[in-house]
């Protein structure tokens, strides 16, 4: 009779012969980026923003300027709706819709561990360890060549899932999607994006605005 022993180097022959599995091309093309995003100081990007509310059936556009400086300092300046802010200044997250309540600001302890509206460090940043990735296929979008991914959190990140569309060829994210615990869906396409640009030292700083109420929330 012959023993486990025996078998063993069979088993490693065979596994030999066969070929390794090749990596999802999805998730290349997202580490890809994962590593270029490394290398950067900050990057800047025009964005569209689509806000789509089922429980109201209604959708909203909002368009701007937004900024990341690693590791954890973002900025959303809107043009329309025009004085709308988003900022995370390294500690606190503030949130001025002006447009909606132009008499309070809400601010929140920064979450390290969740990147939030700071889309690049959200998807960027460790993506594998975040998500379980699956490639949808191939779409342009402005012109851009881009695989669309679609990414299941692996752990509770105020999020259900969230798409993203990488261009492969210039490592970089030019969409993305993302369903919210609210049902709420956030779709912001990216163009005019600026690497490593030069930001002033206290760009990320929040002023609130005279006579505006701030409601902390720790």
């Amino acid at each position: 009779m012959s023993s486990i022993f025996s078998v063993l180097p069979t088993l490693a022959v065979l596994a030999a012969a066969l070929p390794l599995r090749a990596q999802d091309p999805g998730l290349a093309a997202l580490e890809a980026a994962s590593e270029r995003y490394a290398a950067l100081g900050s990057i800047c990007a025009d964005f569209v923003q689509v806000l789509d509310n089922p429980l109201l059936g209604s959708a909203k556009t909002s368009r701007g300027r937004l900024c990341q400086e690693r590791p954890n300092r973002f900025r959303m300046d809107f043009a329309d709706p025009e004085g709308d802010e988003v900022v995370a200044d390294g500690s606190w997250f503030w949130v001025y819709y002006k447009s909606l309540d132009e008499g309070q600001v809400l601010r929140f302890p920064l979450d390290p561990s969740r990147g939030g509206l700071d889309f690049f460090r959200e998807f960027l940043s460790d993506p594998a360890a975040k998500y379980d990735v699956v490639t949808q296929g191939e779409e342009a979008v402005d012109g851009h060549g881009t695989l669309r991914l679609a990414l299941t959190p692996r752990s509770a990140r105020g999020l259900v899932s969230a798409r993203v569309w990488v261009d492969p060829e210039a490592r970089l994210i030019r969409r993305i999607e993302v369903t919210e615990d609210n049902g709420l869906t956030r779709r912001v396409s990216l163009s005019a994006l600026a690497l490593d640009p030069t930001l002033a030292g206290d760009y990320f700083e929040f002023t609130v605005p005279p006579g505006v109420d701030v409601v902390s929330n720790r």
